[in-house]
């Protein structure tokens, strides 16, 4: 992805501004900046996105890619076979798993920037 519209680009610094989460189209990638932990800036990402109807109730569960049973963020705290690990309370009824190290927290960030903001 190399190239965003302008209202995308406009999303995209609000949720930096928001968030401290910056997204580089050029590169596809995510910086967590601004927030002392990259699960608190995952977490807000995350809340942005819900809180501003990018992911709604419809959208849920919300998998990565390579994992379809292992979910990212869910109407409950649970995966399709097992509960979460640190499941994190977005708002009433969105649970997002937290249990993931600094790199996936970024790929996962990255997925669902282009998943639900770019191309929803």
């Amino acid at each position: 992805m190399s190239s965003v519209s302008d209202s995308d680009g406009a999303v995209l610094a609000e949720i930096a501004e928001q968030t401290g989460v910056s997204y580089d189209p050029e590169t596809g990638t995510v910086t967590f900046a601004g927030v002392p932990t990259d699960t608190e800036q995952y977490v807000s990402l995350v809340s942005f996105l819900v809180e501003n109807a990018y992911i709604t109730e419809d959208d849920l569960p919300v998998s990565a890619k390579r994992a379809q049973t292992r979910y990212l963020v869910n109407s409950t705290a649970s995966h399709d076979d097992r509960e979460m690990v640190r499941p994190r309370e977005i708002r009433d009824g969105v649970y997002l798993e937290t249990n993931h190290d600094s790199s996936s927290k970024a790929r996962y960030a990255e997925m669902l920037v282009e998943d639900y903001v770019l191309d929803g």
